[in-house]
């Protein structure tokens, strides 16, 4: 029995399961082994990229002249030259267009402006030139048109054939004389009429020009209003 009994113990110790809290530890480990390799791979994996920002108007970038195309649109990455400022946005080619086309209206009108301005001295000066020469043409003219009126009355009186002759002559004369003066005294009227109207251009239009300039300037900002 002794011997029975020792075989059947060695059997019994040999086949016999692991105990129980053995078993549940061993359990216990290969979840949390699980639990860790599934946090590793969940630390592991990058996170979501941020998405990135549309392309408008106003949107920041980095390299200088670069384009793209959005819905049909496109983009060139510059300095807004309706700003002061250096940073690089996205800027729709309408918006570049329109405000290239302001700063060129703006340029153009200082340009202008400052010719005006220096223009009217010049035209003022030719104003009282032609003046003076208007009123000694016109001082010839009348004492012309005094000796024609003169040599007419003689001719009217003369009663010989040589007096007549002699005041037909100068009737004739004084007359041709009389047309000259009046065509140059009108061509100088003319002339001080466009100088005259040359000054108030140059006065005025500044100003219009300037109106000019601001709604080029408008539309241009509301072209490239950001976001657009």
């Amino acid at each position: 029995m002794g011997g029975f009994s020792g075989v059947f113990e060695y059997r019994l110790a040999t086949i016999s399961p692991y105990p129980m809290e053995v078993f549940l530890m061993r359990k216990l480990a290969s979840l949390t082994l699980a639990l860790v390799v599934a946090s590793g791979v969940m630390i592991a994996m990058p996170a979501p990229a941020t998405a990135a920002a549309k392309i408008s108007n106003g949107v920041a970038c980095t390299k200088l002249n670069a384009t793209t195309t959005v819905s049909g649109s496109k983009y060139k990455c510059a300095k807004n030259p309706l700003t002061t400022s250096s940073k690089l946005t996205w800027l729709s080619l309408d918006c570049l267009n329109s405000a290239g086309a302001f700063v060129k209206s703006q340029k153009d009108s200082v340009g202008l402006t400052a010719n005006l301005t220096a223009q009217i001295p010049v035209i003022e000066l030719g104003i009282t030139t032609e003046t003076a020469n208007k009123a000694e043409i016109q001082k010839k003219l009348d004492d012309t048109n005094l000796r024609l009126t003169a040599a007419q009355a003689k001719l009217a009186a003369a009663t010989s054939a040589a007096d007549k002759k002699a005041y037909t002559s100068a009737v004739s004369a004084w007359t041709s004389a009389a047309r000259l003066y009046t065509s140059q005294v009108n061509k100088i009227t003319l002339n001080i009429r466009k100088l005259e109207a040359a000054k108030l251009a140059a006065t005025t239009q500044p100003a219009q020009l300037k109106a000019d300039v601001d709604n080029t300037k408008a539309n241009a900002q509301l072209i490239c209003t950001k976001g657009f």
